[in-house]
């Protein structure tokens, strides 16, 4: 068989062929009623592409038939191919069976008339494609005493053209539109056979499989086989080496339509970890195409934020901030969206707090410039209702948004494949992993929510928390100093018995790193850092409680507030200015032994809003914190 290919991106139109099978009848060996219909396939002026090899000439493929191969008719498989026919251009085939009009006939064969697959998995096989991916189809015709038949290739075939160091796990390709890839797919049927047209699938979405393909410093060729349509929006190669990280390649983006006739070749790319590049462009990528490789590593930006509850906090005389008002509600969305992060967590949240309710925290973000359909919110996790007890008398074990913890997410560059929480003691070394033994063991009422992430430019996987502990009430506490070990001991959990990941967590701890007199180092904070890695010690000196920021960072504004305190606010430079034990919120990290996180950036976002008493105002009693995370 030809095939007409087309070169780096310059598309060649190819030319209109068949597969002619040659079909007689014989009784021979038959039941009474059947016939024995031998095909005669001739794939020298074939599209069909069940294994495709260099042609003799440049530009050209032809298709081999292999020992086993089959065809059908009507849903009648033919016999398998003997090996006398392996690798040859020509073979015939026997249909055992009473058939009748329309001759319809696919290959592989199968008992149905209609209906095609491919794979959602394929796999590698050097200078050829996966053969079980190439499906072709076509109605014979009776002239005289003999059959023939027309096939058409269902798929077009993506060369793709890789060298390198790597070791290589699999392609996924994406279809970046609405256009399904792999499944079962059913051909349009008509009184003549077939029409051309087809429907179905069932992913967007395949995976090329390699047995830890080493690359070198020339190419490795990949055939990957996909159905022959329009592709408007363009697909996706995402090339994983072993260890997770990937190179994700781009074609096709303004739209392209595949013929059944092509091998799609692509030019040679050298593979790098984290690098994107768009195979329709060779030289001068833009920054938004991912650019040239570099020396830094992907990464990803993480956040928290605390906001605050509309009520009276107990034992004191002062309210919560009015989140009734406007600007307050616009200088927490603002806050939310000038995080610019990848994955945030966000304390304190309460009923009034969920989509559709009278605080509404994401419809505020998205106000202010969140985008809506770029970020995914995870908010069902509620804790206990009590703030004052542990644990209340004959309660039936449901819970309600109160101090809850939530995240969201960019679902561009971040996939969750697993999610949950559990609750953390503040009564023994132990977590619970569920709301009923945590009321039976009067464990606290702060939870973490925990996220099994992956970057998806990187491939990197790694663990998200966002928790929130008790008060630190001094040395004698030992509520938060319990949440602190409950936290490891979670974590640790994790690591040992999950997977081993990094670990990123982030939240409102409720402890500096330094008692009240500024100098006495916070035993809670020196049992946390014993286990975790600060990112503020690892961006900065603690004892400089302003770190490494711009000037107007000692701007004078209300709205902060130490926890410990009953005046709740305080101009903001008295407050955190050298005060190491009011820096509450923390982002800090664990590493695995399969990779690491680094921290390259720390900042803290400071919206203000100005209050009736014309003071500038925070609208929250913490500020957000945001932490530049690199994988390596």
């Amino acid at each position: 068989m030809t095939l007409r290919k087309f070169f780096s991106l310059s598309f060649i139109a190819a030319s209109a062929c068949c597969l002619v099978f040659s079909c007689s009848k014989s009784s021979e060996g038959t039941e009474p009623g059947q016939e024995r219909i031998i095909l005669r396939a001739d794939t020298d002026d074939a599209e069909s592409k069940a294994c495709i090899g260099e042609g003799a000439t440049e530009g050209t493929y032809k298709m081999f038939w292999q020992t086993g191969d089959k065809v059908s008719i009507n849903g009648t498989k033919s016999e398998a191919l003997s090996s006398a026919y392996n690798a040859k251009s020509v073979a015939e085939f026997t249909v055992n069976g009473s058939l009748s009009e329309p001759y319809r006939v696919l290959y592989p064969g199968t008992t149905s008339t209609n209906v095609v697959s491919v794979p959602a998995t394929q796999t590698y096989s050097a200078g050829t494609t996966d053969k079980a991916a190439t499906p072709f189809y076509g109605t014979a015709v009776k002239n005289g005493n003999v059959y023939g038949v027309s096939l058409k290739s269902f798929c077009g075939i993506i060369r793709l053209a890789l060298n390198g160091s790597a070791t290589l796990d699999k392609i996924v390709v994406n279809s970046l539109g609405s256009e399904k890839i792999s499944g079962d797919f059913t051909l349009t049927t008509n009184a003549g056979g077939y029409s051309g047209d087809f429907s179905g699938g069932n992913s967007g979405s395949l995976t090329y499989e390699f047995d830890n393909l080493v690359l070198s410093g020339s190419d490795t060729y990949v055939y990957i086989a996909i159905p022959a349509q329009t592709y408007e929006s363009g697909l996706e190669a995402l090339v994983y080496q072993a260890d997770g990280a990937f190179m994700r390649l781009k074609f096709w983006g303004s739209g392209h339509t595949l013929a059944s006739t092509d091998v799609a070749e692509f030019v040679s790319k050298t593979f790098a970890a984290g690098r994107t590049e768009n195979l329709l462009q060779i030289n001068n990528l833009t920054a938004e195409d991912g650019g040239e490789p570099t020396a830094e590593a992907p990464g990803i930006t993480v956040g928290v934020y605390n906001i605050k509850m509309e009520e009276n906090r107990a034992g004191t005389n002062n309210t919560y901030i009015d989140m009734s008002r406007s600007d307050v509600q616009a200088g927490i969305g603002s806050t939310i969206a000038g995080m610019g992060a990848d994955i945030f967590g966000i304390n304190e949240i309460g009923e009034d707090n969920m989509p559709g309710e009278e605080h509404d925290i994401k419809a505020w973000a998205i106000a202010q410039g969140l985008s809506s359909s770029d970020y995914t919110w995870k908010m069902d996790y509620p804790n206990k209702v009590s703030r004052s007890g542990n644990i209340i008398t004959g309660y039936s074990y449901s819970a309600e948004m109160y101090y809850a913890n939530v995240f969201a997410y960019n679902k561009n560059t971040i996939t969750v494949e697993d999610e949950g929480y559990v609750w953390l003691c503040n009564k023994e070394d132990d977590y619970w992993s569920s709301m009923k033994n945590a009321y039976e063991h009067e464990t606290g009422r702060h939870t973490a929510v925990y996220a099994l992430c992956r970057h998806k430019v990187s491939g990197k996987r790694f663990w998200f928390i966002v928790t929130h502990f008790d008060t630190y009430l001094g040395n004698t506490d030992g509520d938060n100093l319990n949440n602190v070990k409950s936290f490891k001991t979670f974590a640790q959990h994790l690591k040992n018995d999950v997977e081993d990941l990094p670990i990123i967590a982030v939240g409102d701890l409720n402890f500096g790193s330094k008692e009240e007199d500024k100098t006495t180092d916070c035993p809670n904070y020196l049992e946390l850092t014993s286990y975790w890695t600060d990112v503020y010690d690892t961006m900065y000196d603690v004892h400089d409680a302003a770190g490494d920021l711009s000037s107007w960072y000692y701007k004078t504004y209300n709205g902060t507030m130490t926890g410990t305190q009953h005046n709740y606010y305080y101009p903001f430079i008295s407050f955190t200015k050298s005060r190491p034990d009011r820096r509450l919120d923390h982002v800090i990290y664990k590493n695995s032994a399969s990779h690491t996180v680094t921290p390259t950036l720390y900042k803290t976002i400071r919206r203000t809003y100005v209050a009736e008493d014309d003071a500038t105002w925070c609208p929250s009693d913490h500020f957000a914190v945001v932490a530049y995370m690199t994988f390596d």
